[in-house]
């Protein structure tokens, strides 16, 4: 009996060391779209412990890139995950609001005209792990799981900055069509975000959600 206790000790302790190093307690682990879930991309966490936490749809990580490794690698990297993320993820919230992570804060809303905005902020957190100025990039980008060409180009700017961007019409990967986006569609970014004064240090965030009718905040 007293061995059996133990044992459901010690399990009760690993769950909750594993939602602690997700960026959750207990009580929040199925909280989603309010504070969100986060990791260190280190040798601490495996990689199925990783992938678990990034199937939600308001993610991120702050990571550690290889030594040496040049920012074409680096996409490729994050590019695969997100497209892994993006294929098993569905969009049951609506692009409104403020989506909080502690990677960086993502508030949306979208025009009478049909416009989807959004602001995007790095947290304390963040800056304290990446430094005074960070480059901040959109690898990819998804509607309705086409890959489209990212409607955000990179941007060099003190980590306090406020990121916004917005889109309205876009093309898929590969076609010169334009295509105007709608309310319900699936829309998926995936922003990468590299430390200006660390080349090893940076961060990813990823959300997916779907088109809110026009003139929605």
């Amino acid at each position: 009996m007293l061995d059996t206790k133990r044992g459901t000790l010690l399990l009760c302790s690993a769950v909750g060391a594993s939602l602690v190093l997700a960026g959750m307690t207990p009580a929040s682990a199925d909280s989603a779209h309010g504070a969100g879930s986060a990791v260190r991309a280190d040798s601490a966490i495996s990689a199925d412990s990783v992938h678990r936490v990034e199937s939600g749809d308001n993610v991120g990580e702050l990571i550690s890139i290889p030594a040496g490794e040049s920012t074409a690698a680096t996409y490729a990297r994050v590019t695969r995950r997100a497209a892994e993320i993006n294929a098993r993820t569905t969009a049951d919230k609506k692009c409104t609001g403020v989506w909080k992570h502690s990677v960086a804060n993502v508030d949306w809303d979208r025009t009478p005209a049909g416009t989807v905005r959004w602001s995007f902020k790095l947290t304390a957190t963040a800056r304290a792990n990446l430094g005074a100025a960070v480059t901040v990039t959109m690898p990819n980008a998804w509607v309705n799981n086409h890959a489209i060409n990212p409607p955000y180009g990179p941007h060099s700017k003190a980590s306090t900055y406020d990121f916004h961007g917005s889109m309205n019409k876009y093309n898929r990967k590969g076609s010169s069509t334009k295509y105007t986006i709608k309310t319900k569609n699936k829309i998926t970014f995936y922003w990468l975000i590299k430390s200006n004064s660390n080349p090893r240090a940076g961060a990813t965030r990823y959300i997916t959600c779907a088109v809110p009718p026009k003139g929605t905040s």
